[in-house]
């Protein structure tokens, strides 16, 4: 039985698919960014870290 004394362990998260093909970070739809930030909008999670490669097209 764990110590409730004691703070669990961080947890590491890895990003299952990156479905964002212009993406920089995306590379057959993984995602290479060193860390990412999910962000909370009224359409739901989206990715913070998004850059797009090349121009500045809008995102998907």
């Amino acid at each position: 039985m764990q110590n409730p004394m004691e703070r669990p362990q961080a947890q590491t998260s890895v990003v299952g698919a990156c479905t964002v093909t212009d993406c920089k970070f995306n590379e057959n739809h993984e995602c290479h960014a060193g860390q990412i930030e999910v962000r909370v909008s009224s359409n739901g999670a989206e990715c913070g870290t998004y850059s797009p490669e090349g121009n500045n097209r809008p995102r998907p």
